[in-house]
């Protein structure tokens, strides 16, 4: 009787052990938010991106983003906006279970283009 019950504890344990690695994570989370570097007002519609893969994310009104089930590992972060001059971010560590913190300062950029000339002309009548 008490080999069973000896027997019947360790098969619970075990039981136990191997349910608790099931729920570990393994993965982790990006997340920060997109200021103006002068103004350092929120930078809504921010495209973030880890490059080399398809995981990435839009800011929201107030300026946050955040990627989710990112692989542990070290990433480099591509930030680009429409009139702001673009971002790399270089050794992002991620680690499962965690959320890696990325703050970024976005500078403005003139944009120049070429001018466009329209002659019109009036058809023969």
């Amino acid at each position: 009787m008490r080999f069973a019950r000896g027997n019947t504890l360790f098969i619970i344990i075990l039981i136990i052990f191997f349910l608790s690695n099931l729920f570990a994570g393994t993965t982790g989370k990006i997340s920060g938010r997109v200021v103006d570097a002068e103004s350092g007002d929120p930078l809504p519609g921010v495209n973030v991106f880890i490059e080399g893969t398809t995981m990435g994310a839009a800011t929201d009104v107030d300026g946050y983003f955040f990627i989710i089930n990112v692989k542990p590992g070290v990433y480099t972060l591509k930030v680009a906006y429409v009139g702001y001059s673009e971002m790399t971010i270089t050794d992002v560590q991620v680690q499962a279970d965690l959320t890696t913190p990325v703050n970024i300062k976005l500078r403005p950029e003139v944009m120049t283009t070429e001018a466009v000339v329209v002659v019109a002309e009036k058809p023969v009548v």
